[in-house]
């Protein structure tokens, strides 16, 4: 494999590391910010500016939910950057298994599913 083909796989899979760590802080913070709200909200209930019902499954939840989500995603992404580091130096072929992708996705597909039931069940309120 000639050096400049290396150095663009190597480059390649940076880019990718990068996407990866960029979407582990975007639910981070995306959690982080729907936790922050909930807290917004009940402040504003307390001081009787707003009626806010109390359910078992609040926002706080959901949020710690997406920033250990997003957690995740960072570990994973690091671990798969090694992996495919390794094969690039030892000329190894064939892609990283997808299961990685596809447990982050159900992962993040359920997260959606329940919000949307809370809130679903909340516009009745």
């Amino acid at each position: 494999m000639p050096a400049d083909s290396r150095y663009r796989d190597h480059a390649a899979n940076e880019r990718t590391l990068l996407a990866w760590i960029r979407t582990g802080i975007a639910l981070m913070a995306f959690g982080f910010a729907i936790a922050r709200f909930g807290l917004f909200l009940r402040e504003v209930a307390q001081a009787g500016a707003l009626h806010i019902p109390q359910r078992g499954l609040g926002s706080a939840w959901f949020g710690v939910v997406l920033v250990v989500l997003g957690l995740l995603t960072n570990a994973a992404a690091v671990t798969r950057y090694a992996a495919v580091r390794r094969a690039i130096e030892e000329r190894r072929s064939g892609a990283p298994s997808p299961g990685l992708a596809y447990a982050l996705g159900i992962a993040s597909v359920a997260v959606a599913v329940v919000m949307a039931v809370v809130l679903a069940t909340s516009l009745g309120d």
